[in-house]
């Protein structure tokens, strides 16, 4: 069994593989639950992402106090794509790991086609787009503020706006200060989106093939414009397969 586990800024998630099976997925907010998880959940081996350090070392510092083996997944390892990133010392394992993730899928599904971009999003605290290349490169994307991050700043740095929720969503032309929020921030992250993918289909005149995670993907998924595959554990599959190729 191999617990494998992804630490954002925001949530903890991880998973229970058996082998290629993906037994379990949860997500928790904090330390102490992740913790109880922990001790009452069997595994051998434990793989780390993090893009949060004081949060990897308590974690790491009680799996060791289990005698667990701990890998810790890194830019210098094995993996089953080059990266072509001009700053890999800044890009985050959870972007390289939500790319091998769905490459994994793809190419066990037979379902990436030759000249076809692939491109993986993260509706998280920040939404990241990563793009493949036809060749298995990873080249990059774009980052931006999550949804509800947006929504959070706006009320936050703001006199008058109030917080509100992606719910509340009624339609583009927004006919009040409420729906115009919730508006402005579904269709600048959509959009985003449905550009890159015009971009890189006009760059290889084939579609490119999208998978997307994220506690937020539900409710912007509907307003992408084209098909997408949405797999809640992307980033911890990528880890298990990274796991796998350096072991």
């Amino acid at each position: 069994m191999l617990l494998t586990i992804d630490i954002g800024n925001t949530n903890i998630k991880s998973a229970i593989f058996d082998g290629e099976y993906l037994e379990s997925f949860n997500v928790r907010t904090n330390i102490e639950d992740v913790s109880k998880y922990i001790h009452i959940t069997k595994f051998k081996t434990a793989a780390i992402c993090s893009v949060n350090p004081p949060k990897q070392k308590v974690l790491s510092e009680l799996l060791s106090s289990k005698s667990v083996s701990i890998f810790n997944a890194s830019i210098d390892q094995k993996f089953n794509l080059q990266v072509k990133y001009a700053t890999p010392e800044t890009l985050g394992m959870d972007r390289v790991c939500s790319a091998i993730g769905a490459l994994d899928i793809a190419t066990k599904k037979n379902i990436l086609l030759k000249n076809q971009f692939l491109i993986t999003i993260d509706f998280g605290t920040a939404t990241t787009v990563n793009i493949v290349s036809p060749q298995k490169d990873f080249i990059g994307g774009l980052i931006a503020p999550g949804v509800q991050t947006m929504l959070n700043s706006l009320n936050k740095n703001t006199a008058q706006l109030p917080f509100l929720e992606l719910k509340d969503y009624k339609g583009m032309i927004g006919s009040s200060t409420n729906s115009s929020i919730v508006s402005g921030v579904v269709n600048s992250t959509a959009g985003m989106i449905n550009e890159v993918v015009n971009k890189l289909e006009k760059d290889s005149d084939m579609l490119p093939l999208i998978f997307a995670t994220g506690g937020n993907s539900k409710e912007i998924l509907p307003y992408i414009k084209h098909k997408v595959f949405f797999y809640e554990a992307l980033v911890l599959k990528g880890l298990k397969c990274i796991y796998d190729l350096n072991n």
